[in-house]
């Protein structure tokens, strides 16, 4: 029995060590995540008016200002795409470049502050440049899909129903998709503008949330040359 006692004795010592252990990685990492964003803050105070200093919600909202343009600039090459010929080919460049334009926005804050910020920190602005950049490209999509051009999806509907009809198509699995498309279209079960809206920003915060992940580690790898 006294061995028992010292051997359960043990082992509520060794788990009572093991989370103490725990909560100083934690500890750790609330303070660095404090000083890189202190580092950031101070680095700011000299550039920003005063009284307003950037964190890394308020430089993902900047950005995400650039990166909304951005993709109505986008959209419009998509809606001239079947009109003009060069729009497809340019709609394709913009999205390739999303990527690098993202690594502009999180180097520029790394090296701002002095290679200090943390993984999650850069992650977190490009989720917010991501989440603000939707809600622009939502707006003007919506607008252009309600008011200006109210039946693009269904010739897009179209469009894609004459594409599939004329591949090559040995096993009939274009021809299938071709007739599902032909009966939403026969059955007006055209999806709405609110509901094309919506989808699209969801696809763009969710692609972008993954985007900013692994553009946030390549900055970290990165290292920030030292002021001499």
């Amino acid at each position: 029995m006294f061995g028992y006692g010292l051997m359960r004795k043990g082992n509520i010592f060794c788990t009572i060590y093991k989370i103490v252990g725990r909560l100083k990685m934690v500890k750790l990492f609330a303070v660095r995540c404090f000083f890189s964003t202190f580092a950031l803050m101070e680095q700011n105070r000299q550039s920003a008016p005063k009284g307003k200093i950037k964190n890394i919600y308020a430089r993902g909202a900047d950005d995400g200002a650039l990166m909304g343009l951005y993709f109505v600039v986008l959209f419009v090459f998509m809606v001239l795409s079947p009109s003009v010929s060069f729009a497809g080919l340019a709609g394709m460049s913009m999205i390739l470049g999303v990527p690098f334009l993202l690594y502009y926005f999180l180097r520029r804050t790394h090296r701002c502050a002095h290679g200090m910020t943390v993984f999650s920190a850069l992650w977190m602005q490009g989720i917010t440049t991501f989440a603000c950049g939707a809600l622009i490209f939502g707006f003007a999509s919506f607008v252009y899909l309600k008011w200006i051009d109210p039946g693009f999806i269904r010739s897009m509907l179209e469009m894609a129903v004459g594409y599939y009809q004329d591949l090559p198509d040995s096993d009939g699995q274009y021809a299938m998709m071709a007739d599902d498309l032909s009966i939403i279209l026969k059955n007006n079960a055209v999806p709405s503008a609110p509901a094309i809206v919506i989808a699209w920003m969801w696809l763009i915060v969710f692609s972008g949330s993954l985007l900013s992940m692994l553009v946030a580690a390549v900055v970290k790898m990165r290292k920030v040359p030292s002021r001499r």
